[in-house]
C-alpha cells in the first residue's frame, strides 16, 4: 500500500514559481511526498502556508490533495494533507493531517490517517506519528501511536502500543511487525488478546 504513497510529485513549471519561488525557474519536477514515480495522470492542489508548523522548508504547502491515476485513468490513490512541508537538500517530506486511500482497479482498498508523518527519500522510510489508523477493504484495523514503514521490504514496524482487530480477534499489546496489508502481523508483547469473547491468554504459559 505504502509503496504508492512514497512516489514522486509531479508538478508544472508554473506552480512551482508561483509557490517557491526559491526554487528558481528552472524547477519543473518538485519531490514532495512520495518515493519513486508510478507513471499515470494526476491531479493535485495546493496553497501556501502562512504560518508554518516546520521551519526552514524549501516550499509548503496548505490543504495539499493530490490524485493519483493509472495511464487508463483508474485511480490509484489519494492523498490529502492539512499541511505539507519540503526539505529538497535533504530530499524529506513532512505532513500533518494526513488521509490517505489507496485502490486497486478502481475499488478502494484501505485508508490510513495520522496526524504527522514524515518520508525520507535517502533511507526509503516513513514515520507517522499521533492517533494513526489503518483500516482496510477486509475489516482489518490497526491502531497505533507511532508507526514505520520501510518500503524495500514493504513492513510496518513499531515500538509502541499497539492495537489490532483481525478476523473477530482483538490484541492489544507493545511491539509491532507486520506486512502492509495486516495479513500477517506479529505483536512483540501482547497485553489483551480477545476471540470470539475469551482471552486465549489467560490459559496460556506466562509470557516474559
Amino acid at each position: 500500500m505504502y509503496s504508492r504513497i512514497l512516489t514522486l510529485l509531479k508538478i508544472d513549471p508554473e506552480t512551482a514559481k508561483k509557490y517557491g519561488p526559491g526554487l528558481g525557474v528552472g524547477l519543473g519536477i518538485l519531490f514532495l511526498v512520495l518515493f519513486f514515480y508510478s507513471g499515470g495522470k494526476s491531479d493535485a492542489k495546493y496553497t501556501r502556508v502562512e504560518e508554518e508548523k516546520e521551519k526552514g522548508s524549501t516550499v509548503s504547502f496548505r490543504n495539499f490533495a493530490k490524485d493519483q491515476y493509472d495511464g487508463n485513468g483508474t485511480i490509484l490513490w489519494k492523498l490529502k494533507a492539512k499541511e505539507a512541508y519540503l526539505y529538497a537538500d535533504e530530499k524529506r517530506y513532512v505532513l500533518y493531517g494526513i488521509d490517505f486511500d489507496q485502490y486497486e482497479n478502481g475499488k478502494f482498498k484501505s485508508k490510513l490517517t495520522g496526524e504527522k508523518g514524515e518520508i525520507n527519500q535517502l533511507t526509503k522510510l516513513m514515520k507517522l506519528t499521533g492517533n494513526i489508523l489503518l483500516r482496510t477493504e477486509e475489516h482489518r484495523t490497526l491502531r497505533a501511536k507511532s508507526l514505520d514503514y520501510n518500503d524495500e521490504t514493504k513492513e510496518l514496524s513499531s515500538n509502541e502500543e499497539v492495537v489490532i482487530d483481525a478476523n473477530g480477534t482483538h490484541i492489544r499489546g507493545v511491539g509491532l511487525r507486520a506486512d502492509k496489508d495486516l495479513n500477517k502481523f506479529t505483536i512483540l508483547r501482547p497485553s489483551a488478546v480477545t476471540q470470539d469473547g475469551a482471552n486465549p491468554l489467560s490459559s496460556s504459559p506466562k509470557q516474559k
